[in-house]
């Protein structure tokens, strides 16, 4: 009893071969998750104003990943790579190292120049004033980070110095590439879905302030270790009980960690002009270190600590792998496209596998009739006219001129072409300035077989006449690859005298007849 056929695609190691042709180096592969999502983002902004030309790396992507959410992605990388998304990608690292130093510098200087730290009439200082000009900006800014971080539920990153440094990055115009705009836009708009962005501003903005805040304790020790500093407060509607009971709860955490306090009397004492006279050095040392430990504590810890939380959160998300939306329009027509590119089904009758015991390979039909030829065109820029000028029109029983773009279904449905009609002769017309690769020679040698003779014709980029340097790399390539008897062809009158030299004379036709 037979069994009955069934279908099936082709084998796995034939797909890998089919891969290995024309899959991309590893160099060009994604370097993470996040990188390849971003790119992809990026490319379909930019695709919003028209598609892109993708059949080379719709055809790499196909091959050289499973999975049609991997092919896309890989698609994508591919485009953005001859964008050079990746390269801006890159581009952002250093310039955004620089932009941070340079916003933590003038944050720290700032707050320096606006509490006369270093500086100032008579080197006078009041205490609690400059407490508020180092630490007051500090505090607004971190509440309202705090308050976008609750109110947002982590989707949206606020108004921060992690904003200015993002914008500041993709702006500058440091070896900024032409579509450095539509990925920080894609960006922001990927990081605010994936609840990233406020993690990753987070970071940036008390990454900023931590260097701000290392910069003035090196400023104050400086300042108070080689000058000779008065701290005093002054007041006209304030009681001297208020400036007591601030250093005495804002000093609480410093002295725990063993940083000087003033009292209460030296607290008092410093508001009249007499104790101010009168103070020693001691006192003013205290007071040094108090503002130092208030800084220490209240502004630098703080915001280390909430960096490394960032950092830590910014990493354990980025680590997730990239999700392709796969109900998206955008993407449904990419992956409509690649299924295009599947093979069709193979009927396979498992009496008559090549495989099974007692069977031998397929024999192919009766050669066709002399004379007969097949035009091929493999793989020819869009600009060449087909079919091509100067050749001769095909005699009657042979096939009508293909023209493949490099599809694998294209190139399976002209092989079986082949097979059927077994042609006399085989031109198979390429681009001389294209470079000849695996897939190419599989398809040579695959069309070959079922042909009496083949030539290949390398037609150039104008007049049709390839130059020498293109007809020296396909004549090298033929001897590599072991195709002495293909005969190359370097424009169309040489190829229509090698069709000619094979094709039977009228009389010869009826002498046989």
């Amino acid at each position: 009893m037979r069994s009955a056929p069934t279908t099936s695609t082709p084998p796995a190691s034939a797909r890998a071969d089919m891969a290995s042709a024309v899959a991309a180096p590893a160099a060009d592969l994604p370097a993470s998750p996040l990188a390849s999502a971003l790119v992809m983002d990026a490319v379909q902004r930019i695709e919003a104003a028209g598609p892109l030309d993708d059949a080379s790396e719709l055809q790499q992507a196909f091959h050289a990943r499973r999975g049609r959410a991997a092919q896309v992605l890989q698609r994508a990388w591919l485009l953005g790579e001859r964008l050079g998304l990746p390269t801006e990608l890159a581009r952002w690292r250093p310039v955004g190292w620089g932009v941070l130093l340079v916003l933590a510098a003038l944050v720290a200087f700032a707050s320096l120049g606006t509490a006369r730290a270093v500086v100032g009439e008579g080197r006078s200082i009041n205490a609690v004033a400059a407490f508020v000009s180092l630490l007051g900006l500090h505090f607004v800014t971190l509440f309202f980070w705090l308050a976008s971080l609750l109110l947002s539920g982590g989707q949206g990153g606020g108004w921060s110095l992690g904003r200015m440094a993002l914008w500041l990055t993709a702006r500058l115009p440091i070896d900024r590439g032409p579509h450095a705009l539509a990925l920080l836009q894609s960006a922001t708009a990927l990081l605010s879905r994936q609840r990233l962005l406020v993690w990753l501003t987070g970071a940036i903005s008390h990454g900023i302030w931590t260097l701000a805040f290392g910069l003035m304790l090196v400023v104050l020790a400086f300042g108070f270790a080689f000058h000779a500093y008065q701290l005093t407060w002054e007041t006209t509607i304030l009681s001297p009980a208020f400036f007591e009971r601030f250093v005495q709860v804002t000093g609480a955490l410093p002295h725990l960690l063993g940083f000087p306090v003033p009292d209460a009397s030296a607290v008092a004492r410093m508001g009249t002009v007499g104790g101010q006279a009168a103070a020693g050095g001691g006192a003013q040392s205290d007071w040094a270190w108090w503002l130092m430990g208030c800084v220490l504590l209240y502004g630098l810890l703080p915001r280390a600590l909430l960096a490394a939380l960032s950092l830590a959160r910014w990493r354990a998300g980025t680590r997730r792998q990239a999700q392709v939306d796969m109900a998206d329009p955008y993407v449904r027509r990419i992956v409509q496209r690649l299924d295009a590119l599947e093979p069709p089904p193979q009927v396979i009758d498992p009496e008559q596998r090549a495989d099974a015991p007692g069977t031998t390979a397929p024999v192919l039909g009766p050669p066709g009739a002399p004379g007969s030829l097949a035009v091929i065109g493999f793989e020819l820029p869009p600009e060449q006219p087909w079919p091509v000028p100067g050749l001769p029109a095909t005699p009657a029983g042979s096939a009508v001129p293909l023209r493949l773009a490099g599809s694998a279904r294209e190139r399976q449905d002209a092989l079986a072409q082949l097979a059927a009609t077994r042609p006399a002769s085989l031109l198979i017309v390429v681009h001389a300035s294209s470079s000849p690769d695996r897939g190419t020679a599989r398809f040579v040698r695959e069309a070959a077989r079922p042909a009496g003779r083949t030539a290949l014709l390398a037609l150039g980029d104008s007049d049709g006449a390839a130059d020498s340097a293109g007809l020296q790399r396909w004549r090298q390539w033929l001897n590599s690859e072991g195709f002495e008897a293909v005969a190359l062809q370097p424009s169309a009158q040489e190829a229509t005298e090698w069709i000619a030299s094979e094709r039977p004379t009228p009389a010869s036709e009826a002498a046989k007849t």
